[in-house]
């Protein structure tokens, strides 16, 4: 008793994971060309226009990425009320 309504599809899974693998490795090959060019570039500017590490040090600073919030400081007046 088969289910006519069941369709294999593993060949074609296959395929695809097969055509993803090779796609991976095709962005990834790009993606260190331009790299490298990207690079290059900069080096090329920063030679230009003369630029030293305090110059670049603002704009190359890592921030954490969000705001963070902001919690507000604890009252003193728990700590006199214990204390007398």
């Amino acid at each position: 008793m088969t289910d006519s309504k069941f369709v294999d599809n593993s060949a074609e899974l296959k395929a695809a994971l097969e055509q993803q693998a090779a796609h991976n490795t095709k962005v990834d090959a790009l993606l260190k060309l331009t790299r490298e060019q990207d690079l290059a570039a900069a080096k090329r500017v920063i030679k230009q226009h003369g630029f030293i590490a305090k110059d670049l040090a603002p704009e190359l600073k890592q921030t954490r990425g969000g705001t963070r919030a902001v919690t507000p400081r604890k009252s003193t007046a728990g700590r006199k009320a214990k204390a007398r």
